[in-house]
């Protein structure tokens, strides 16, 4: 319960226009007397309060004291004397000052007393903050992993706009994930002052379970600036709640029962298929059963970032997007198992997911659905064959469901280990060739008729050339290759060789 020369500073700020310009706030002070001359040698760590005209006899003997004076002090005086000097207005008198500090002290030690009394009482959060809020002027707020607001102050709720309905905005959230100094900042074990892009300084402290990160206290006074007292105010407020915060984090019990389902999950997703009994009862703790209907999602973030202290935030909101789902969290995507036996309403993907993901730059894969759960890795690859394949070919959208990328996916299976040239039909590198020396159209009157599965009408129509000129064509191509167009095999060969050059160019 020891007062640091910053608090003494906050609480007197709050009642009186005081000058000074103390950096070391964090100094303990012992306690303060009034100075008269004559008692001596002024000892370290005790708050001296005197006049202006009692301190400039000897201001020698004051360097690196603890002076509170009446009568303002020029800037150069105060510059002067290493940053330790105060004054107040001359109205008043030491006495004056003597009996501020007696307030000052008792205000701090009763407050001291009351968080830690409301702390064994089980307080709620909110309240725990409200008293900060009461004493001392500081809004406050805690702030989850998950970016829920778990406790705030009246003046938090007033003064910060960027707080709705207990959670902090999705676009805020985007611009903490981009801030390097947000993110670094979930190892301090102290109190750190955090600015954001507007200019707005912010006093945290961050919450610890088994010194795992799992909260944030959030505080500042009025006008969002750096003021005195309120770095020592939150230090001694955060370490009180420090050493009881796992009762009130209100995932523990959630998280403590996904571990399970969370480690059966990540061995299926590696090829390792769990017992049926397991399976069962893994799948009974979300209240799921292993043949009801189910799809994968991959949502992962572009232009290899990640979401970093914002990763619990946007898989909450994924939780809320999606409904019934257990979401698997890695450094830069999400794996979602959705349960769609289990959807009271289901919605259109068309209006409920692209605002989420263009928010926060991320794209998605969608597998078909299936009801068999022990067949999740085949539907978990289904969905990162999906985002790989959808982002190349359709870069534009920002998700991409399996069954539109099908066809794309066996053409790459039909190159994954060999050269489009090895398995593409030859004929196709000979009209190639032909129509490159003879500025003739052979390989794409070929594809035009394949397409048009084999109409001389209509080939001839797209090709804007007269039917006796397609025949003629047709009859060039077989004496330069052999085949034979009407053999349904090499037809089919034929197809999928023009696919393949057309997927793999």
């Amino acid at each position: 319960m020891d007062i640091t020369l910053g608090v003494v500073l906050r609480l007197l700020s709050l009642d009186t226009t005081i000058y000074t310009k103390v950096v070391k706030e964090d100094e303990y002070i012992k306690g303060y007397e009034i100075w008269e001359p004559g008692m001596g040698i002024p000892q370290s760590n005790v708050l001296y309060l005197m006049e202006y005209q009692t301190l400039m006899m000897d201001p020698g003997i004051w360097k690196r004291k603890y002076v509170l004076c009446t009568g303002r002090l020029t800037a150069e005086e105060l510059s002067g004397q290493e940053d330790y000097w105060i004054s107040v207005s001359d109205s008043l008198r030491p006495m004056d000052l003597f009996r501020q500090l007696q307030r000052i002290f008792q205000i701090w030690y009763h407050w001291c007393i009351r968080l830690h009394e409301m702390i064994l009482a089980n307080s709620n959060l909110s309240e725990l903050l409200e008293t900060m809020e009461e004493t001392f002027q500081i809004f406050s707020c805690i702030s989850t992993q998950a970016m829920e607001i778990v406790g705030v102050s009246s003046g938090f709720e007033q003064h910060c706009s960027w707080v709705e309905q207990q959670t902090v905005l999705l676009h805020q959230v985007n611009e903490l994930v981009t801030d390097e100094d947000f993110q670094n900042a979930k190892s301090e074990d102290n109190v750190f002052l955090y600015t954001n892009m507007y200019g707005e300084c912010y006093y945290c402290y961050n919450l610890k379970i088994s010194g795992q990160y799992r909260a944030r206290i959030i505080s500042g006074v009025e006008g969002w600036t750096k003021a005195y007292g309120v770095h020592g105010i939150v230090t001694v407020f955060g370490a009180a709640l420090n050493k009881v915060y796992g009762e009130y984090d209100r995932q523990e019990d959630l998280i403590q029962g996904e571990q399970g389902m969370k480690h059966m999950l990540s061995d299926m997703l590696q090829g390792l298929v769990p017992m049926q009994f397991e399976l069962r009862r893994q799948l009974e703790t979300v209240h799921w059963v292993p043949t009801q209907t189910y799809q994968v999602l991959v949502i992962r973030f572009q232009d290899e970032t990640n979401g970093g202290v914002g990763m619990s935030y946007y898989k909450t909101q994924i939780h809320a997007l999606l409904q019934d789902c257990f979401v698997l969290q890695e450094t830069d995507r999400f794996i979602c198992v959705r349960n769609l036996s289990r959807w009271k309403e289901l919605k259109d993907y068309d209006e409920i997911l692209p605002y989420f993901l263009r928010e926060t730059l991320c794209k998605a894969g969608i597998s078909d659905t299936f009801r068999d759960f022990a067949q999740v890795r085949s539907y978990y690859l289904e969905a990162l064959e999906a985002l790989r394949i959808g982002e190349r070919v359709d870069s534009t959208r920002w998700y991409y469901y399996f069954s539109r990328y099908t066809m794309p996916y066996m053409l790459q299976q039909c190159i994954k280990e060999l050269m489009p040239e090895q398995v593409c039909h030859p004929a196709l590198r000979i009209l190639d060739e032909y129509d490159k020396k003879n500025e003739t159209h052979l390989l794409e009157t070929l594809e035009v008729f394949l397409r048009e599965r084999h109409s001389i009408a209509h080939s001839a129509a797209l090709l804007d050339i007269h039917r006796t000129t397609l025949l003629v064509r047709l009859e060039r191509i077989n004496h330069l290759t052999g085949i034979d167009i009407q053999d349904y095999p090499t037809c089919l060969h034929l197809m999928l060789s023009l696919e393949i050059l057309h997927f793999s160019g």
